[in-house]
């Protein structure tokens, strides 16, 4: 057995990129409120319901990191890493196909679900335009969850560090340019954010693809590897919709005070809300 201070290094060795690693998360958001803030009250509030709308959908499918996870650790665990890589890619093919339906139905969506809140009409209309547009990152969101998950059960933790760390810088950046540069609005937030998740998403490709020839692992799905995905994540999704469910009830409350007050949630929620999914 090793000694107590061996088993000390290793986990912080594996739990400090982790923790850096998730931090850059709610970093999106924060720049997302940061820069939408200085366009004015509307467009902050309309930041306000699109992001809890968003956040909510991304939430319930926080499982395809934590599912993927102890998967991928058990059967590298066990000596099989070809099998570990196999299983987290399977819940990558997983993502993708789940991000690609809410994707669609979403956008179609978007407008009866800014609605609900019931929000002034200039309000409803920022939202509509930023949550329209995030749409199109969503399978992006989901393979990164997916592809966190397989790193962190072969032990790695700071490759998904990096990633997220150039994620965040490449979100700023394109963030102010295509806000203030082009002069796109809250659209350009939601643009540049799109643009940095399917980035992040490129480079878990070529770390997962290099895995996988090194592992001589297949890239293909495989219908089982896809369906114990999805069947180990029910619970995890059950926990998320209770959580979400609250947030959520806070969302209406502030709306129906008004849209000061929906964008003084924005700016005071905005750094905690994500932290929900750990």
């Amino acid at each position: 057995m090793a000694p107590a201070s061996t088993l000390n290094r290793d986990i912080l060795r594996l739990a400090v990129p982790a923790l850096g690693a998730l931090v850059a998360e709610p970093l999106f958001l924060i720049v997302d409120a940061a820069l939408i803030g200085h366009l004015g009250l509307v467009p902050l509030a309309g930041l306000g319901i699109a992001s809890a709308v968003l956040q909510t959908i991304v939430g319930l499918m926080i499982f395809l990191a934590y599912s993927t996870t102890p998967a991928v650790a058990r059967r590298f665990g066990a000596g099989d890493p070809s099998r570990a890589v196999s299983v987290g890619i399977d819940g990558m093919w997983l993502a993708l196909g789940l991000g690609a339906v809410l994707a669609i139905v979403g956008w179609f969506a978007t407008p009866a679900l800014v609605s609900l809140f019931g929000a002034a009409p200039e309000v409803t209309d920022q939202a509509s335009i930023y949550l329209g547009l995030s749409m199109w990152g969503l399978p992006a969101m989901l393979i990164v969850f997916a592809a966190t998950g397989l790193l962190r059960g072969l032990q790695d933790t700071v490759t998904p560090l990096w990633i997220a760390g150039l994620g965040f810088t490449a979100n700023a950046l394109l963030n102010w340019l295509f806000i203030y540069g082009f002069g796109w609005g809250i659209a350009g937030s939601a643009a540049g954010t799109v643009v940095a998740q399917w980035g992040m998403v490129a480079a878990f490709v070529v770390v997962v693809g290099r895995l996988a020839r090194r592992h001589t692992a297949s890239l293909r799905p495989q219908r089982e590897g896809v369906r114990g995905s999805a069947r180990s994540g029910g619970w995890l999704f059950l926990r998320s919709l209770s959580l979400r469910i609250a947030l959520l009830a806070t969302v209406g409350v502030a709306t129906g005070l008004g849209t000061d007050e929906l964008a003084g949630w924005r700016v005071g929620n905005g750094s905690i809300e994500p932290l929900d999914l750990t």
